[in-house]
């Protein structure tokens, strides 16, 4: 079980420096967008290539999140009836849809999202018009890798269920609780 949780942890750590690289984005986009503003207002200079570089940069930040928000629990869910389940019982039901519905979800959108930037990458597809910034397979790349992301954090997440169910004495929760910058 110990093995499993190691490579939970490596699994983990791909999550975080994903998450990492979206945390610098943010900045990135707040210093685009803050420079957008600016010189559309002040000095009358838009430029659909920063309205891109906005919409891309916002792109990747929420496809990098999705495995680290996952590892940390912190993703949307419903629990309308969750709170009425036995723990155990919640835990098995989660490693299920994982490994049935949200894994297999996500290699389709790798395989998918393969093609579609392989697609993209042939035709040497630019923004419409030509006005934005060319080269959209870049952007159109990170739907596979921030699948490919999410596949890995939710592997982490299946494998600390396994150890929760099998050797609580090792792990208490499957979820992740210490913050991105902290080990």
């Amino acid at each position: 079980m110990q093995a499993a949780l190691n490579v939970a942890a490596v699994l983990t750590r791909i999550c975080d420096w994903a998450a990492r690289i979206a945390a610098v984005l943010l900045v990135v986009l707040v210093a685009v967008i803050m420079y957008d503003v600016i010189g559309r207002k002040f000095f009358d200079t838009s430029s659909f290539v920063l309205q891109d570089l906005e919409w891309h940069i916002h792109g990747v930040i929420a496809m990098f999140a999705f495995g680290y928000a996952y590892t940390r629990d912190a993703h949307v869910r419903i629990d309308v009836l969750a709170h009425r389940m036995n723990p155990r019982f919640r835990l098995w039901l989660e490693l299920w849809v994982v490994v049935l519905l949200v894994i297999p979800f996500f290699a389709i959108i790798v395989w998918y999202g393969y093609e579609f930037a392989e697609r993209a990458f042939v035709r040497g597809e630019g923004a419409n018009g030509g006005r934005g910034l060319p080269h959209r397979w870049v952007i159109k790349s990170v739907i596979p890798v921030a699948g490919l992301v999410t596949i890995a954090g939710c592997a982490a997440v299946v494998l600390r269920i396994l150890a929760v169910l099998r050797r609580p004495d090792l792990v208490e929760t499957p979820f992740i609780e210490r913050g991105l910058w902290k080990r």
